[in-house]
């Protein structure tokens, strides 16, 4: 059979070519039922033809997940680049929004204490502490700065000018211990000297007022503000309120602590008093 086939190999190939073709002319004809050679045929081929479209159609379901997923991760890249953008926006309007009510607070300062001629100022250093005792700005003698001139925010004093540079000034704020300036009690009209409570070690950011007579009536909630005395700072400049008083038993006098009005942990802009419109 094997050496039949291999001498006659075209024949069978003619043969078997012709019986497809007319397999297939005759399958095709328009007929109520099928035949044994179709079922059979069918029952083989269905099979491969459902397995084929199923691994075809997992494969391009595979691959249009992956595109998709490629899409989404871009997309997300996008998004998340997007969104950092956004909140550096935000980050910078906000700082822009609480400088400009911080500018405007000191603006209406300035207004409300017309008599006085001052010149802003932008805080740019500190000393290496919590508390802002002493501290520099941007503002010098270029911009008409001078020693011992007062330094305010809107919340009352900050301290006064003690060196000065070309573009630069540096500040000593009430709160620290080398600080000593002339107050006055509002409601008593007790003068005093107010001092700095900060000193190395020791800091807790209040004042004290020393020199208050024995026969004071100063008490816990008056407000406190410059004296005006000595010509050095303008009077009437709010301090801060007496939180507590005291008699030491050695001193021939009253001891007001005095919490400032001005938050020394926290200053970013000031006020510089120049000079005052009646000099």
């Amino acid at each position: 059979m094997i050496q039949f086939l291999r001498k006659h190999s075209g024949a069978v190939i003619v043969a078997v070519s012709l019986s497809l073709l007319l397999l297939a002319i005759f399958t095709s004809q328009p007929r109520g039922h099928m035949t044994f050679l179709e079922g059979l045929v069918g029952e083989v081929i269905v099979p491969i033809q459902k397995a084929i479209y199923r691994a075809v159609s997992f494969i391009q379901g595979s691959i249009a997940e992956i595109n998709e997923r490629r899409n989404l991760e871009k997309n997300y890249e996008q998004l998340k680049e997007r969104v950092e953008q956004l909140e550096k926006e935000l980050l910078r309007m906000s700082e822009l929004e609480k400088q400009n009510q911080r500018l405007k607070k000191l603006l209406d300062f300035a207004v409300e204490r017309e008599e006085l001629v001052v010149t802003g100022a932008r805080v740019t250093g500190k000393d290496p502490s919590n508390w802002f005792n002493v501290f520099t700005i941007d503002k010098g003698k270029n911009h008409g700065v001078e020693v011992n001139m007062a330094v305010v925010t809107d919340r009352g004093l900050v301290g006064r000018i003690i060196e000065v540079g070309a573009n630069w000034a540096k500040v000593r704020s009430i709160v620290d211990a080398q600080s000593s300036i002339s107050g006055i009690v509002e409601r008593t009209r007790d003068n005093g000297i107010v001092k700095g409570n900060n000193a190395f070690g020791s800091e807790d950011g209040t004042c004290r007022m020393v020199y208050l007579p024995l026969d004071s009536e100063v008490s816990v909630g008056d407000k406190v503000i410059t004296s005006g005395l000595g010509d050095l700072l303008p009077k009437g400049i709010y301090i801060g309120e007496v939180i507590e008083v005291v008699r030491y038993k050695k001193d021939l006098y009253k001891t007001a602590i005095i919490k400032p009005g001005v938050d020394f942990q926290r200053l970013e802009e000031v006020l510089v008093v120049k000079s005052r419109f009646d000099e």
